[in-house]
């Protein structure tokens, strides 16, 4: 068995043992048990008999990922913050991330210190995610001595909160707390250093553009959908085209090829093409504050930049492989927990292996301004996504392909226009002003295109949450046309041409 084969049963047996642990909680004997008998095939079948390594490889990779899962949940004892769970307690924590603010509070994840109980002080660890009143205005790295009555994350309604709380790491709720500061300055340096810089620039882009254009740009240029009307965030939904103001990897990674074909139809070369959209990439992820779930969506844009360059289906499936493997290694519960992992991923793979066989059947049609490669890539996340929008929000947007022609073109002049225009705007005003005019002129247009395409009768509809093994058999579906559309046209040979 050649080294790529070994390498690629590896990652993908490790990504299986981890979503096994996610969803089964598969005890530990029964996670040896599988080490102990894949090692058996292991030994007898190395070097020659194929079947026996791709067993044992099961085995021994199976075990890593329950282990590596079941390593990432921490212990429930009294050095955790979260063993206190349903008592009021004072403890002492530092803002670990950006402050979430909304219109009634702010939301601050706090890494816990110390912690006292019985009268005495004693050293705890953990996350507390902090729901407090809007002012005093607290920052990454600050201080603070906190009492409140702490709780366990429960699921709402049929949203799994206290999962998608534990990607995070954090175990405890904290609501309406006394908070005293005690001093600032105690976090990362560089993280502190990004978001300071990002403090700037959503300031000068509310200075120089009115709404809703302000949040909008702010929305696709570090993320902060929070700020657009909620009327107007229903109608990006309703058009299917909320991945532009998510900074997930679904938009990562569209705007990532058509970064790449604006520099090849300007006349840049095809390798210093791949540097100026991974430029772009990078570009995003220091403006949005370098985000773990930004940072993922950056990952993923960078291999379809990747399967552009190498342009080999057999390097970029282990490429993607070992990006996924890797991501889990740092955070396991992404697999099962979040729903824009998931999404990146599919996305990901649809631009890999189905833009190539949309190409194909579409290359007899003009192009026009790039509508058909808009329309290929598009449909391709679209369809391999479809499945898990229907699995955990069960709606369907009908006008998503046509609204993506429409809108996708000019996300990129937006987001160029509107950087030069924030740049512009912190060396001086009156020149953000002026540039922020054509901003707003590009934004506007994506905006009526949106409230317009959201006004048709049959833009979208409620098709109901499918069950987990329709999810399956859909993915199943797809893999065998992906499968058979290669056989068929030879994609052995297939080159990549998005």
């Amino acid at each position: 068995m050649s080294k790529s084969k070994i390498f690629f049963y590896s990652c993908l047996f490790f990504i299986v043992g981890v979503g096994l642990a996610s969803y089964l909680s598969l005890p530990l004997w029964a996670a040896f048990a599988i080490l102990v008998v894949g090692c058996g095939f292991l030994f007898f079948g190395w070097p020659d008999k194929k079947k026996f390594i791709v067993l044992g490889l099961a085995g021994i990779f199976l075990f890593l990922g329950t282990l590596r899962f079941e390593a990432g949940t921490p212990p429930r004892d009294e050095n955790q913050i979260s063993f206190y769970n349903g008592k009021e307690r004072i403890f002492v924590g530092i803002v670990a991330a950006e402050p979430d603010t909304r219109d009634n509070g702010v939301k601050l994840k706090v890494k816990s210190e110390k912690l006292e109980t019985g009268g005495r002080w004693r050293e705890v660890h953990g996350n507390v995610l902090v729901n407090a009143k809007l002012y005093p205005v607290f920052h990454y790295g600050d201080e603070l001595e906190i009492k409140c009555k702490l709780r366990e994350p429960e699921p709402i309604e049929d949203f799994a909160y206290d999962k998608y709380l534990a990607k995070e790491n954090i175990y405890s709720l904290c609501y309406w707390p006394e908070i005293k500061f005690i001093k600032s300055g105690e976090g990362n340096k560089i993280v502190a250093g990004i978001f300071w810089a990002k403090e700037k620039l959503v300031a000068t882009v509310n200075r120089i553009l009115p709404e809703p254009q302000a949040a909008f740009l702010g929305g696709l240029l570090y993320g902060a959908k929070r700020g657009i009307p909620a009327d107007l965030t229903e109608k990006f939904n309703i058009t299917g085209t909320t991945h532009i103001i998510a900074i997930s990897g679904y938009n990562i990674t569209i705007i990532a090829v058509l970064l790449l074909r604006i520099a090849k139809n300007i006349g840049i070369g095809r390798k210093k093409s791949f540097w100026f959209a991974l430029s772009g990439i990078l570009f995003f992820v220091i403006l949005t504050g370098a985000q773990a779930s930004v940072v993922r969506a950056a990952l993923m844009g960078s291999l379809v930049l990747l399967a552009t360059q190498v342009g080999r289906i057999s390097k970029i499936t282990n490429a993607l492989l070992l990006a996924a493997a890797a991501m889990l290694i740092f955070n396991p519960k992404i697999l099962a927990f979040d729903v824009g992992f998931q999404l990146s991923f599919a996305a990901t793979i649809g631009l890999v292996f189905l833009s190539p066989i949309f190409e194909k059947y579409f290359s007899k049609l003009p192009s026009v301004f790039g509508a058909k490669e808009t329309f290929t890539t598009t449909m391709s996340a679209i369809v391999l996504t479809l499945p898990l929008i229907l699995y955990n929000f069960g709606r369907i947007s009908f006008i998503a392909p046509l609204a993506n022609i429409f809108i996708l073109p000019a996300i990129p002049l937006a987001m160029a226009v509107g950087s030069v225009a924030v740049l512009g705007g912190l060396i001086y005003f009156g020149l953000g002003q002026i540039i922020g005019w054509f901003a707003w002129l590009v934004l506007s247009y994506i905006i009526k295109v949106v409230e317009f395409l959201a006004a048709v009768p049959w833009a979208s509809g409620e098709a109901g949450k499918i069950h987990w093994i329709f999810l399956i058999i859909f993915y199943l579906l797809i893999s065998w046309f992906i499968w058979y559309q290669r056989r068929k046209i030879k994609t052995d040979n297939l080159e990549i041409n998005v």
